[in-house]
């Protein structure tokens, strides 16, 4: 929760992220590499949606001494095509299906020598997953920037995602422990193969989605009830968010046959909850709620507090949308913004979902 104590706010916000690494090859005395697909870092995987993962290398080196770089990179990464799709990131069919190759383990000129997905089996030398799997083949170096990378990790793309039916994308990087190609190798300056010691690919199942459907509007509102931030809350947090349109309607996609607290809240406003939605089928219809305002400084009660920070502010004008003083967005902190707090002296969310 973020409490704002008059205009002072304080926001802290820590993310974790961990995968477990799987040896793959024999060590190199003076560096440590790895290859990446990471977790999802946006979307959901639903039947029909998408959602985004990226594919990240890195190198360590343990000895100040070391000099082995990264130049170049060619990755194949497999997966089940029956189960997701990549999603073309140039929007050109004519030259095939793509990923988003970008700077973050390079940081020079990106030098792009392959990027295709391939649905059939490649034409070229592969790894031997791909004839039986899809696969995506990446290869590129960079000029100019840091030379050969040393002790740095990044993506070196981010992959687009599209799940057309419910099981797991069995998503895999092959790679050869002698550097033969085909397969996923990295390379020095001076075109040597170096040993990759870790792969590491996400656990990801991709189901169908369940809807949770409803209505929020805002007390005293004199604009329209868009922005209301909607958020599906499971035991280990937030599982989905979602925002309503101008008439307060909003849809979020949840798993199907999971139970969640659905909560609206905007700023300047309680909290409004209904909990134990239990999503059974295709769309869960949980009806209307109208957030309660008055909480300016987000602690979600309404107190002496809220008033003495709206009576601070009070006259200011051509306040931004969604200004928490500024509670009816009006675009002035005045007797409207005043007695809706008022009015709802000593409530505290989150409030019942009701009309």
């Amino acid at each position: 929760m973020k409490v704002r104590i008059c205009s002072t706010s304080l926001v802290i916000v820590t993310i974790l992220v961990a995968l477990v690494p799987v040896s793959v090859g024999a060590q190199s005395p003076d560096t440590e590499t790895s290859i990446t697909v990471t977790d999802i870092v946006a979307g959901a995987p639903y039947v029909g949606k998408n959602f985004t993962t990226d594919l990240e290398v890195s190198i360590t080196n343990n000895v100040v001494t070391a000099t082995v770089g990264v130049m170049g990179v060619e990755i194949w990464v497999s997966f089940d095509p029956t189960v997701v799709s990549v999603y073309d990131f140039d929007g050109d069919a004519g030259n095939g299906t793509q990923v988003e190759v970008k700077n973050g383990f390079f940081d020079g000129n990106l030098l792009v020598v392959a990027n295709k997905v391939y649905y059939t089996t490649p034409t070229i030398p592969h790894p031997t997953e791909c004839d039986t799997q899809a696969c995506i083949h990446i290869a590129a170096s960079h000029t100019g920037g840091s030379g050969a990378i040393t002790d740095n990790s990044g993506p070196v793309a981010t992959i687009t995602w599209v799940g057309l039916e419910e099981g797991s994308p069995a998503i895999g990087i092959p790679i050869v422990g002698d550097g033969i190609l085909p397969g996923s190798v990295l390379a020095d300056p001076d075109g040597q193969f170096i040993p990759i010691d870790n792969i590491s690919v996400p656990d990801i199942t991709v189901i169908y989605p369940g809807t949770v459907a409803g209505v929020v509007r805002r007390q005293g509102t004199r604009t329209d009830n868009a922005g209301v931030q909607i958020i599906a809350l499971e035991v280990d947090g937030v599982l989905a968010t979602t925002t309503t349109a101008a008439d307060g309607s909003f849809s979020l996609d949840v798993p199907l046959g999971g139970t969640f607290d659905i909560d609206a809240s905007y700023p300047g406003y309680l909290h409004s909850r209904k909990g134990s939605v239990y999503v059974w089928g295709a769309t869960v219809e949980i009806g209307p709620t109208k957030l309660v305002g008055g909480d300016v400084n987000a602690d979600n009660c309404i107190n002496i507090l809220d008033i003495v920070c709206i009576v601070s502010r009070f006259g200011q004008t051509e306040l931004p949308a969604s200004d928490p003083y500024d509670i009816n967005d009006d675009g002035t902190v005045n007797i409207f913004d005043l007695t809706i707090s008022a009015g709802n002296f000593t409530r505290c969310g989150p409030t019942p979902w009701a009309p």
